[in-house]
């Protein structure tokens, strides 16, 4: 009893599918093939450079501050290191 149960829903489908297959095959692509082919605009592409820029308003600002300051209270008199060649 179990194997007619499975048996009957799978022939169902099996004739749903050829039933679908055969309405697939009718002559009407033939007679579609026959008809001319519209004509379309073609377009010729080349590669050609681009620069790409966006302008955008606001303000920069960092996110850390450096502040140099001396170690030690006074005036410079002498500096006796050479200065370096830039």
């Amino acid at each position: 009893m179990n194997k007619n149960r499975g048996l009957t829903p799978l022939a169902v489908v099996l004739m749903l599918s050829g039933s679908l297959a055969l309405t697939g095959c009718d002559d009407k692509q033939a007679e579609q093939g026959a008809q001319q082919m519209p004509e379309v605009g073609v377009v010729t592409l080349k590669s050609e450079p681009l620069q790409m820029t966006t302008e955008l308003p606001g303000r920069t600002s960092a996110y850390r501050i450096a502040e140099v300051r001396p170690q030690v209270s006074g005036i410079i008199l002498n500096v006796t290191s050479p200065k370096a060649v830039t």
